[in-house]
């Protein structure tokens, strides 16, 4: 034992000078005691390297890519000139032209939090992501740049914000349902004016039908386009909006009260008189303007997104083409110059890829939506979003300026599904189906509404 000890004393003496030698030779500098930078360290901050790498930025929207509508040419454009000033940031475009294709997998990508960087998407939806915490706020990226906020006009963000918070940028202050109609078959049919009140468009309807031609082409295979191009609008001609903010609120108003079930009656009379085509459920909106392209119809209700494509048709349809929306109805709470309208959708950021591409996604954002691409979109005669002071309006389309001259008399009222929550959208969608084919009653489809309304999702 005592011989293993002074074994022990021994090695602890050398070690000990040992430790002496090595301090000494380091002076008394005391950074001498602090280890050298490594190699990683002395090299360019992750920072600065990931400065001159590309980032990729994913943009998912619902254009399908022969889309010739202002809006998704607009965009493209922007994007376009974007990548050649941007060499570093690549724009990952994937579009998805079917609305209940693009809807069913933004809800897929959202369940597992891998949405996009940016995407297309609408208030209602942006609410139950924001919720789920699998969209970003854009508060901060707006804030950072404050004369960019402040250019969008200031109704703008109202269907894009919730909880306080702004979820969406928007592209365009769109309406949501348009009559566009061929005054030259109206004409042919003995209509000299677009109706001013219901009977009278009814009485246009028999007139056009004895013609052999389709009154209104309707494409409501992907359900949305009765909701948001078609009853948005009528609906509030018998309701009045004061109903629907009741409705948004849970404020006492019910699908039931008679008000919006005779709106539900008018759109099912319609049908019940042959103003559609009998496929209505079985082709999507690009079809029922095809129809209307190929002089088979003399109207069709859709959007003011639909000007462009109206534009690009066969010139004895686009010459000929007028707008309008629904005239008054009898005891109507609605306001007879009002269409469904505001902002509707925008584009929204997925929170996934946010903190570390925040600034590459705002310098997209600020191209497809600032006073450029604003600009582009009013020479076109679409209603922007973004101030614009001075423009070219020789560019604008002649049917531009009918719109342009249409909605300065109109109000907009909301559309239903920006506010409604998914799950009661996808409940109406599916009941307006029912409804076109007369498979269910307006009070049916009402209180089937009212129930999943009062499920509250």
């Amino acid at each position: 034992m005592n011989r293993n000890y002074s074994k022990f004393v021994s090695l602890l003496i050398v070690l000990t000078l040992a430790v002496s030698f090595l301090a000494g030779c380091g002076g008394s500098n005391n950074n001498a005691t602090k280890p050298e930078p490594s190699k990683a360290a002395a090299d360019p901050s992750p920072a600065s390297k990931s400065s001159n790498e590309k980032v990729k930025v994913t943009f998912m929207n619902l254009w399908a890519k022969d889309n010739t509508e202002n809006i998704a040419t607009s965009v493209r454009a922007a994007l376009a000139k974007f990548q050649e000033e941007n060499p570093d940031i690549i724009v990952e475009e994937e579009s998805i032209g079917d609305q209940n294709a693009y809807y069913t997998k933004l809800k897929t990508l959202a369940a597992s939090n891998d949405l996009p960087d940016i995407f297309i998407s609408k208030g209602s939806e942006l609410a139950m992501f924001a919720k789920n915490q699998t969209v970003a706020s854009l508060d901060e990226i707006l804030a950072d740049d404050v004369a960019w906020k402040e250019g969008f006009l200031p109704t703008s963000f109202n269907d894009l914000s919730t909880a306080g918070h702004i979820y969406g940028v928007p592209f365009s202050m769109l309406a949501t349902s348009v009559i566009y109609y061929n005054k030259k078959i109206f004409a042919d049919a003995g209509v000299e004016t677009f109706p001013t009140t219901w009977a009278e468009f009814e009485s246009a309807i028999e007139k056009i039908k004895a013609l052999g031609i389709t009154p209104i082409a309707l494409g409501n295979k992907e359900q949305w386009v009765a909701n948001s191009c078609v009853l948005s609008a009528l609906g509030d001609r018998f309701t009045g909006s004061d109903w629907f903010t009741s409705i948004n609120n849970k404020a006492g108003a019910k699908f039931t009260d008679p008000e919006f079930v005779n709106g539900l009656a008018a759109l099912q009379g319609l049908a019940k008189m042959g103003a559609f085509n009998k496929d209505m459920n079985s082709i999507n909106n690009d079809q029922q303007k095809t129809v209307y392209f190929n002089g088979k119809a003399a109207m069709f209700l859709e959007g003011s997104w639909a000007i462009g494509a109206v534009m690009a048709a066969p010139p004895e349809i686009a010459e000929n083409t007028e707008v309008a929306v629904f005239p008054s109805v009898d005891g109507g709470k609605g306001a007879a110059k009002a269409t469904s309208g505001g902002a509707g959708s925008g584009y929204a950021v997925g929170v996934k890829g946010y903190a570390t591409k925040k600034e590459a996604i705002a310098k997209v954002l600020k191209a497809i939506s600032g006073a450029e691409f604003a600009k582009d979109l009013a020479e076109k005669g679409e209603p922007v979003a973004y101030k614009v002071a001075d423009y070219d309006k020789s560019n604008v389309k002649s049917l531009a300026v009918k719109y342009a001259d249409l909605s300065a008399e109109l109000q907009f009222t909301p559309i239903y599904d920006s506010y409604l929550s998914p799950a009661l959208i996808s409940q109406m969608n599916a009941g307006l189906q029912d409804l076109l084919i007369n498979s269910v009653s307006p009070e049916e489809l009402a209180k089937r509404i009212q129930t999943e309304y009062e499920k509250g999702n």
